[in-house]
């Protein structure tokens, strides 16, 4: 058996949003829409913005928690443009109603050849929050 599994901080990525779309009730739970409007990531190995058009498609589940896919571009400037995937769940602090939902993610880069094609082949987990309409992301490279 291989070694255990660690995790070693990446970046900081904050996404601005607006406020969900409802569809209604589809395939037995509601499905809501949220824009991405733009944003920041912060790494030490780069930083970047965060660019308007991605958004992030919700599944509400009975217990008011969410599952969640969002998908969005960064441009990194010179190093290029990147695509995100985060496939995640948000959900409630536990036995708190006055404490922050908090969410947990998986989260997949899809970079151009050259210096950033490691991304391509490396996981990273998200812990993040929300302050206000902005929803911040802990990143963490799964070695």
């Amino acid at each position: 058996m291989s070694g255990a599994i660690a995790l070693r901080p990446f970046a900081r990525i904050r996404v601005e949003v607006a406020p969900p779309v409802s569809l209604g009730t589809l395939d037995g739970r509601e499905r809501r829409m949220v824009a991405i409007l733009g944003g920041t990531i912060e790494s030490a190995r780069f930083t970047g913005r965060v660019l308007a058009g991605g958004n992030d498609i919700q599944s509400v589940r009975d217990d008011g928690s969410l599952d969640l896919v969002a998908r969005y571009a960064l441009d990194l400037g010179e190093a290029g443009m990147v695509m995100v995937e985060n496939t995640g769940i948000r959900r409630p602090a536990a036995g708190d109603a006055q404490a922050p939902a908090y969410f947990r993610g998986m989260l997949r880069f899809t970079a151009p050849a050259g210096p950033l094609a490691w991304l391509n082949a490396t996981l990273f987990l998200t812990n993040g929050w929300r302050e206000g309409n902005t929803v911040v992301l802990d990143v963490e490279e799964v070695l």
